[in-house]
């Protein structure tokens, strides 16, 4: 009688840990849930995975969808060469953009550069640039004022006020591009 006893002591007890795991187990599971929708709820944007693997949150800005295209460029008069931008974006955040160089000053040449990009964006005027055929991001700002995008990153001209004055040129979110580009502005075409 006592083997039998002590049999039922053992499954009792066996049988309330395995329910206190469960519950243990189900309360972990329902609190993570409560936690990420109290995290989307708060307006803070939930960090999602893309299949190139960078992070990206929030809406593509719907603002930034279009061709736009700089003027041609002339650091000054005595300049050997020019440049022309032009970013065209669709509303998926994938952009081409193609750069157009010359030894003369009218932008004029059949030398030109083309990079593929898939822009996110992480934060308010804040856009993480994925060149994908390079696989390499780029942290940067960005501007639309009327029909005119100004972003942080390129050749900002021979006036030394111009130039960049910090350490942040964009290789990792700690070193984003803080300062707009005054001198490539892009105009909606």
């Amino acid at each position: 009688m006592q083997n039998q006893s002590n049999s039922k002591s053992v499954w009792l007890t066996l049988g309330i840990i395995v329910i206190v795991l469960v519950v243990l187990f189900g309360a972990y599971l329902g609190l993570a849930a409560i936690l990420r929708k109290v995290n989307n709820d708060s307006g803070t944007p939930s960090p999602t995975t893309t299949k190139t693997g960078i992070q990206s949150a929030g809406k593509f800005d719907a603002n930034l969808a279009g061709t736009w295209i700089s003027e041609c460029l002339v650091p000054d008069a005595d300049s050997p060469w020019s440049e022309k931008h032009q970013f065209v974006i669709k509303s998926d955040g994938s952009a081409v953009h193609t750069r157009w160089s010359s030894s003369g000053q009218d932008c004029s040449s059949n030398d030109t550069i083309t990079n593929n990009y898939k822009l996110t964006i992480p934060a308010s005027g804040q856009v993480n640039v994925l060149d994908t055929d390079q696989n390499q991001t780029f942290y940067d700002i960005y501007k639309i004022s009327s029909n005119t995008l100004e972003f942080g990153h390129g050749f900002r001209g021979d006036d030394i006020n111009m130039q960049v004055k910090d350490s942040n040129f964009g290789a990792s979110p700690s070193t984003r591009i803080t300062t707009l580009n005054g001198y490539i502005i892009y105009k909606k075409k």
